[in-house]
């Protein structure tokens, strides 16, 4: 009978490590990322160097490729049409939700029909003028400057597009009493462009703008001054509201819904590690990026709130 009983506990046993070792996900084909935006775009760099730093913890082979197509809007729409299967992930950030209630899609769709599953960063926004601006245009070496030129003169603004920069714009200067006009310009090089050429007396950005084009950051929405950016003050300490210093850019990863949770855990696993790792930190801080670990439940809220907040502002 003790025999018996002996048995029986190691079947079960067996069975229980049984069901854990099935429970280990591990690819078995390359991994597809596919970035909403252009080859060179933010998250598309941010990726490749993922993919760099993920080759020290996993043989797992990844595939990164772009779709910048009506905003990112056809890169979503390929991965939704993809299976659920754990081999095809999601590069994306807010100008991805921003195109999507812009276009009036579906947001139960073409919003839910994600699993946010790993936010990498936190990209901070701040107001930029050019360093040496062009004949007839202020210079402005403080936001105090600017706020009190904007109040006798029309503030034009040059944005990206009528995206997450434009939506911070808008709090942003609610926020201090000043009216503006934005102006889009299709993408990033095509606003520099116009901010530089003398289009346009501001725009919003984020810090690693300052070391890509001949503009210098006023004030930046961080919690605390950036150590890329040391005279550079927050939002807070100029005596506006704190919220204005949680407004950053996220970007991260998103799989279809009804994916393996084996795979999500597998994946994310995969990104504290990058994340902790020296030189992701170092990179993220070379383009004065935070770094950020927030799994499904923070970064779900994050993407709720972004959606939130650009239906409020583009009403």
């Amino acid at each position: 009978m003790k025999r018996l009983s002996l048995i029986l506990a190691m079947i079960m046993l067996f069975t229980v490590l049984s069901v854990g070792a099935s429970a280990e996900w591990a690819p078995k084909q390359p991994i597809t990322i596919m970035n909403h935006v252009a080859a060179g775009g933010g998250m598309d760099l941010y990726t490749r160097k993922w993919v760099e730093l993920a080759a020290k913890y996993t043989d797992a082979t990844f595939v990164v490729d772009n779709n910048d197509g009506a905003s990112g809007l056809t890169a979503g729409e390929w991965v939704m049409d993809q299976d659920a299967d754990g081999y095809t992930v999601f590069a994306l950030a807010p100008t991805y939700i921003d195109a999507v209630i812009q276009s009036e899609l579906d947001c139960s769709t073409y919003v839910d029909g994600f699993q946010y599953i790993y936010n990498l960063m936190a990209d901070p926004y701040c107001v930029l003028v050019p360093i040496n601006p062009e004949a007839g245009n202020p210079t402005f070496d403080t936001f105090e400057e600017l706020v009190e030129w904007a109040k006798t003169n029309k503030l034009t603004l040059s944005e990206p597009n009528y995206g997450a920069k434009y939506i911070d714009a808008v709090q942003v200067f609610d926020e201090v009493g000043v009216d503006f006009q934005a102006i889009s310009y299709g993408g990033a090089k095509k606003n520099f462009a116009a901010l530089l050429g003398g289009q346009a007396i501001a725009s919003v950005g984020n810090p690693g703008d300052t070391s890509k084009y001949e503009v210098k950051a006023l004030v930046v929405g961080s919690t605390e001054r950036l150590a890329g950016l040391p005279d550079v003050p927050t939002y807070a300490e100029l005596g506006y509201s704190e919220k204005l210093d949680g407004i950053w850019m996220w970007r991260g990863y998103a799989v279809k819904a009804g994916t393996p949770d084996e795979m999500i855990a597998w994946f994310q696993d995969l990104c504290d590690q990058i994340s902790a790792d020296p030189e992701w930190i170092e990179y993220m801080n070379n383009q004065l990026i935070a770094v950020r670990t927030d799994r499904t439940e923070a970064f779900t809220q994050i993407v709720e709130d972004e959606v939130t907040s650009t239906i409020d502002v583009l009403k």
